[in-house]
């Protein structure tokens, strides 16, 4: 019977860190994939784990980011 070593529901999100300015001096930031629940799965994983994510992302372009991210990260 199959199944997973380990299963993690919570939250799936875009950290904003800051990258660099733009020419007229405003902020510029890169969107990068984060929350702790998905790293742990993430880290466990790597260890040889066999594990699962169950949460809910809106149907937008960093929902969609999140998708793609998670399926590449969590096979």
């Amino acid at each position: 019977m199959g199944g997973f070593d380990v299963v993690a529901l919570g939250e799936l999100l875009i950290d904003f860190t800051h990258n660099d300015m733009s020419e007229q001096g405003n902020p510029m930031f890169e969107a990068n994939p984060g929350g702790a629940p998905c790293n742990v799965l993430s880290m466990l994983q790597n260890l040889g784990n066999s594990t699962a994510f169950i949460g809910k992302v809106g149907d937008d372009f960093f929902g969609r980011l999140l998708k793609e991210r998670i399926s590449v990260c969590l096979l």
